[in-house]
């Protein structure tokens, strides 16, 4: 199983257009960090490929390295419709009364809202709205390409 074997799909909460990235996933964070995927803004097609150095040291700083892997890569496929949707922000559940049980808290818990880069409106972010194989994502006329 590659770590790059699960898709989700993501909806603008601007314009409503769905489209989807990769959900990486491994028994360890190692195995995943440096790694990025980029969206078409125009088919349902995913490049997925690793950070440079140069791009990893700059995450998570003020001008973020995935404005640099865009344009690596699409520099790299003669291309100018990949963008990275990445993590924006994440919304924790609001709520402060606590349960009175587990199962009370299981009637309750809501999982932390996870929201994405809009690669449509870059004033915007999207949510998840459903997941998938990679294989039935291919089989659906998608595309995942390791770069």
């Amino acid at each position: 199983m590659a770590i790059y074997d699960t898709i989700i799909w993501l909806r603008s909460l601007s314009t409503g257009k769905c489209f989807p990235s990769v959900q990486f996933t491994a028994d360890t964070d190692m195995a995943t960090s440096g790694w990025v995927s980029l969206t078409s803004v125009e088919r349902p097609e995913i490049i997925v490929t690793q950070l440079t150095g140069n791009e990893f040291r700059a995450a998570g700083s003020e001008s973020p390295s995935y404005t640099e892997v865009e344009g690596r890569v699409n520099a790299i496929l003669g291309r100018n419709d990949l963008r990275v949707p990445w993590l924006a922000s994440a919304e924790p559940d609001e709520r402060h009364a606590a349960p009175d049980s587990f199962q009370g808290f299981l009637k309750t818990h809501r999982p932390v809202r996870l929201l994405y880069r809009d690669i449509f409106d870059p004033d915007s972010v999207a949510e998840e709205v459903s997941t998938q194989s990679r294989e039935q994502f291919e089989h659906d006329g998608g595309a995942v390409t390791r770069l």
